[in-house]
């Protein structure tokens, strides 16, 4: 009744002062339990919205993560890269198409969403981020490293440290690089560059620096005995806030990226000799492992419960002709450990990669890559939040 006996611009107003009062209604700020209860139940693609709302959701977002059953991190498949002609992909092994993971949040399997480039290749990877190297052609070479995330795809760019000087090309070639994130620690990652110099009076040097995503700068770690040169073919892990990389002589330097600190241990293990034809530490299902394997094909397992690099147990030890593996002694550097089984994960020269239960022995195929030439093939875990 009132509606009808007010005039036209009486209606108008009202109209407009209900809409009004209902906006501030619906803008009314939720609490924070409701809104984390809400951001724990979505899938990633509503999850990247919502966490956009206002800058409290944002700082929920954060917590809500790590009780997302469908964000949490999870072995989703292997980038690849080829040689002769050079390519890059991604194959996704848990059931989704062209890279999709849990959730339907989808792999730039191919990197097309960092910067323009001449060309690129994976350096390291590091629970679900990837260090890429981009290289830039003109009348110089130019190169440039990113941190870059393929899950949401975002990136950023890590400026060349300063102490690579004179002959900084070669020098960043033969240079390896580990990168080291924690998302349970913050969203900030390190990276650490280990490189043999030739340039001292004194002869050559092994050093190590360290870049911090905090400060934007490197810094200068230490010098390492000329004879802990890092081993190429070794990806290494970082555990428990330390960088861990096997040496030629299969000894492991540990960094400590944030206090810029290492540490060296040798080991004494029994079939640990001079005719070992590789040598790898990881991790799986939380705990620290180290393997190594001899030149008569049988490869060793050694486990720390607590990271304690002086404290090994004894685990496993397979034989690769048992398995009738044919020729992948030569290729040791494709043996990995599975991130969340007790599982060898071995990538064959046919494109092939095997799961082998270290209890019992028994493999199983997970996939095929799409090529045969793909020399190193790099384990990832999405992370949704950076």
């Amino acid at each position: 009744m009132e509606m009808e006996m007010a005039t036209s611009s009486e209606k108008k107003e009202m109209i407009e002062s209900q809409s009004k009062e209902s906006n501030e209604e619906s803008s009314l700020p939720l609490p924070d339990d409701v809104v984390l209860e809400v951001l724990s139940r979505l899938p990633p693609k509503p999850f990247f919205r919502f966490k956009c709302v206002s800058k409290t959701w944002l700082a929920l977002s954060s917590h809500a993560f790590r009780h997302n059953k469908f964000l949490q991190p999870t072995f989703l498949g292997f980038f690849w890269v080829t040689e002769t002609p050079y390519e890059l992909g991604f194959t996704d092994i848990s059931g989704g198409a062209g890279g999709r993971g849990v959730g339907g949040a989808v792999v730039d399997g191919t990197l097309r969403a960092l910067p323009p480039h001449d060309g690129c290749c994976i350096v390291d990877c590091c629970n679900g981020l990837l260090l890429v190297r981009c290289v830039y052609c003109g009348p110089q070479i130019l190169l440039c490293n990113y941190a870059y995330n393929p899950a949401t795809r975002k990136h950023t760019a890590i400026q060349w440290s300063p102490l690579l000087k004179t002959k900084w090309y070669e020098e960043v070639i033969h240079s390896v690089f580990s990168l080291a994130f924690d998302p349970r620690n913050g969203l900030q990652f390190h990276v650490v560059c280990f490189r043999h110099s030739h340039e001292t009076e004194g002869g050559c040097t092994n050093v190590f620096s360290t870049f911090s995503s905090h400060s934007g700068r490197w810094q200068l770690g230490g010098t390492l005995e000329c004879a802990l040169k890092i081993a190429e073919y070794s990806n290494g892990t970082f555990f428990h806030g330390r960088v861990h990389r096997v040496t030629q002589g299969h000894e492991i330097v540990s960094v400590d990226p944030i206090n810029n600190s290492c540490l060296v241990t040798k080991f004494d293990f029994p079939g640990l000799s001079d005719n070992i034809g590789f040598s790898e530490i990881g991790q799986s299902r939380g705990l620290l492992h180290f393997m190594f394997g001899n030149k008569s094909r049988k490869v060793s397992i050694w486990v720390s419960e607590n990271g304690d690099l002086q404290k090994w147990i004894f685990k496993h030890q397979l034989s690769l002709d048992e398995m009738h593996f044919g020729d992948v002694y030569g290729s040791f550097r494709h043996i990995k450990l599975h991130p969340e089984k007790d599982a060898l994960l071995v990538h064959l020269g046919n494109g092939h990669i095997l799961s082998i239960e270290l209890s019992t022995g028994k493999s199983n195929e997970i996939c095929v890559l799409p090529s045969t030439r793909c020399p190193t093939v790099w384990l990832f875990m999405p992370f949704f939040l950076i």
